[in-house]
């Protein structure tokens, strides 16, 4: 498989990422299920009193971690290290992002007509009692293990 292709497969296979941020002190990391796009922007849902969207909101600047953790030692494992920006989805977006975001989290679609997954749901604001939302990471650069040159050199892969 070419580079490319490992990041996309990563990324498509993956159910859940290791985001890490910070509020300028202290580092923060915590795993999140995610959903991506076409473009690999990559989606969360997250309370706002969460430490990660505290420091988000303080500074969009973030690092995501995937991997298969199941891969067992010496067989071959990869990941994909992301360089990102992140912020709230809100306005004209909201809707498409719910449903990639909500399709691959409830697959069964009559478990997400379960739930209240409207845009307008999702645009509530805090003080009425929204107290989670949607994410949205946008990379900026990838990176994934060159096992040709070592076992543990990094290259940047151009998406």
């Amino acid at each position: 498989m070419d580079h490319k292709s490992i990041v996309k497969h990563i990324i498509i296979t993956s159910t859940y990422l290791t985001l890490a941020t910070t509020d300028g002190k202290k580092p923060w990391a915590n795993a999140v299920f995610f959903a991506s796009d076409k473009e690999l922007n990559l989606y969360f849902t997250s309370y706002n009193n969460s430490r990660h969207v505290k420091n988000i909101l303080k500074n969009p600047n973030v690092s995501v971690a995937i991997f298969d953790s199941h891969i067992v030692p010496g067989t071959g494992a990869q990941g994909v290290q992301i360089e990102a920006k992140c912020h709230r989805v809100t306005g004209k977006a909201l809707s498409e992002i719910i449903e990639i975001y909500y399709s691959k989290r409830f697959p069964d679609q009559k478990e997400r007509a379960k739930r209240d997954l409207s845009a307008e749901h999702f645009s509530l604001p805090d003080s009425v009692g929204r107290t989670d939302h949607i994410y949205k990471i946008v990379p900026k650069h990838f990176y994934i293990l060159d096992k040709k040159v070592g076992k543990d050199t990094r290259i940047e892969v151009k998406m």
